[in-house]
C-alpha cells in the first residue's frame, strides 16, 4: 500500500481549499441575485422608481352597503379622503446619488409627485359634484376621469370572486351580482395615508 507522503498532503489539501473557495464563491454570486438591492435615483428627468417606495402591508376589504356615509351630498366624508397637500408628496435623492433642481422640482434637492390612490378618489369625486350639481362645464374633467378610472382599475385587475345573485328582468333571468361581503385583497390604504399626511410636498420656493 503506497504511503502518503507530505507533499500529497499539502496538495490534497490546496486542491479541497482551491474547491472550497470556488463553492463559497459561487454560492455568494447566486446569493447576491437573490437578495434585491436597492436602487439610488437622483428624481431628475426620467430617473424616479415607478412606485412609491413604502412596504404597505396587506388588508382584507368586505364590502358594504351601508349607505350612511360617502352619499352623493355628503361633502365632508368626500373631503375627509383626501390628505395634506391632496395626495402631492415630495421625494428627496439620497446624498450619494444628490443632483441639482431642475423646472420639475419644487425644491432644490426633491422632486414632487402625486400618488395615484387619491388622483383615482379625486376623479370619483369630480364625477360626484359634476353628477349632483348637473355641471355640463365639467365635461372634459369628467371624461378624463372616466378614461383615467377605467384604466385604473384594468391596472389593478381585482380578481375576487363575487357570488352570483340571479334574479328576473323583464321576465327573464339574469346573472347579478352585488359585490356586497365580498374579501377583497388590498394594499393597507391607511399606511399610505398615514405617510402622506407625514410627508407632504414641500411649498414652491419663488
Amino acid at each position: 500500500m503506497p504511503s502518503i507522503t507530505p507533499r500529497g498532503i499539502i496538495a490534497a489539501f490546496a486542491i479541497l481549499s482551491a474547491a472550497n473557495i470556488a463553492l463559497i464563491l459561487y454560492l455568494f454570486h447566486i446569493l447576491e441575485g437573490l437578495v434585491s438591492v436597492e436602487r439610488e435615483y437622483t428624481y431628475v428627468g426620467d430617473d424616479f422608481p415607478a412606485q412609491l417606495p413604502l412596504t404597505l402591508p396587506a388588508v382584507g376589504l368586505v364590502l358594504s352597503s351601508d349607505a350612511s356615509h360617502f352619499s352623493l351630498y355628503a361633502d365632508d366624508d368626500w373631503g375627509s379622503l383626501f390628505p395634506l397637500s391632496d395626495g402631492f408628496i415630495t421625494l428627496h435623492p439620497s446624498p450619494l446619488t444628490h443632483a441639482p433642481a431642475t423646472a420639475q422640482s419644487s425644491s432644490p434637492d426633491g422632486r414632487t409627485f402625486l400618488i395615484s390612490m387619491v388622483h383615482q378618489l379625486h376623479c370619483l369625486d369630480v364625477l360626484r359634484v359634476a353628477f349632483v350639481a348637473n355641471r355640463t362645464g365639467a365635461a372634459q374633467h369628467a371624461a378624463h376621469c372616466l378614461r383615467y378610472l377605467r384604466q385604473a382599475v384594468l391596472c389593478h385587475a381585482d380578481a375576487t370572486l363575487e357570488p352570483d345573485e340571479p334574479g328576473v328582468r323583464d321576465g327573464r333571468w339574469e346573472h347579478a351580482a352585488s359585490g356586497v361581503g365580498a374579501v377583497h385583497r388590498c394594499r393597507d390604504w391607511t399606511a399610505l395615508r398615514r405617510y402622506m399626511d407625514e410627508h407632504p410636498a414641500e411649498p414652491f420656493r419663488v
